[in-house]
């Protein structure tokens, strides 16, 4: 790629990340259902400059959930860092989720759907990182502690990491909608992390294990 490729490359970068920063600015404080002519006023650019930058409404869509994913997996991501205890990293990574959606009502609801047809869309992408990371850690801990356990229950981490992710989500979700702030963020996070704990504690006592949610987990798998 010559040097005016690259700069023609940059613009256009620069004019889609311009739009789509408009287009999250106005969900803010306008709503989810803006117009593409308000996205083209709030950038400074007219609807043909936009479809320019985007092959139909749908493509752009995808771009504003992309963005506003983007900005949550910043805040979950570091949140599920394996130090602390376990309740502690639960508490942390359910919180940050709540303290976002409080934050940013609306911008949630635009991200909790997935708009890409067959699951292939930045939610379930996103999902799918969370899960891949929760079930690297059960797995490690099966064979950390030495567990026996079947090819068939490796098997049911998977869907079952998938329910207790759709459990927080769900709740947060239905949490946001409701719109009361009842109960507070940190109320919620607390009965969710509870929750989550109590899935831990069924799957791990059926293996005959013991977990204390508030040892340091370098201590739990060391």
């Amino acid at each position: 790629m010559d040097g005016r490729a690259v700069r023609w490359k940059r613009h256009n970068d620069d004019r889609r990340k311009r739009i789509v920063d408009a287009a999250i600015g106005l969900i803010e404080t306008d709503g989810v259902n803006v117009s593409l002519q308000a996205i083209g006023q709030a950038a400074g650019l007219s609807r043909s400059v936009v479809y320019r930058h985007f092959a139909d409404r749908r493509e752009l869509d995808l771009a504003i959930q992309a963005d506003i994913l983007d900005g949550l997996w910043a805040k979950l991501f570091p949140a599920m860092e394996l130090t602390g205890s376990i309740r502690q990293i639960i508490s942390r990574t359910v919180g940050a989720y709540v303290n976002w959606a409080l934050e940013h009502p609306l911008l949630h609801q635009v991200a909790d759907v997935d708009t890409a047809p067959n699951g292939t869309g930045p939610l379930q992408q996103g999902l799918d990182r969370i899960a891949e990371r929760i079930k690297e850690l059960i797995l490690a801990a099966f064979e950390l502690t030495g567990v026996e356990v079947s090819e068939i229950d490796k098997k049911a981490v998977d869907p079952l990491i998938y329910g207790l992710i759709g459990m927080v989500f769900g709740a947060v979700r239905r949490w946001v909608h409701l719109g009361e702030g009842i109960p507070d963020a940190e109320h919620l996070t607390s009965v969710v992390t509870e929750a989550v704990l109590a899935m831990i504690d069924t799957r791990t006592t059926a293996y005959g294990l013991s977990i204390d949610h508030d040892q340091p987990l370098e201590e739990l798998l060391g």
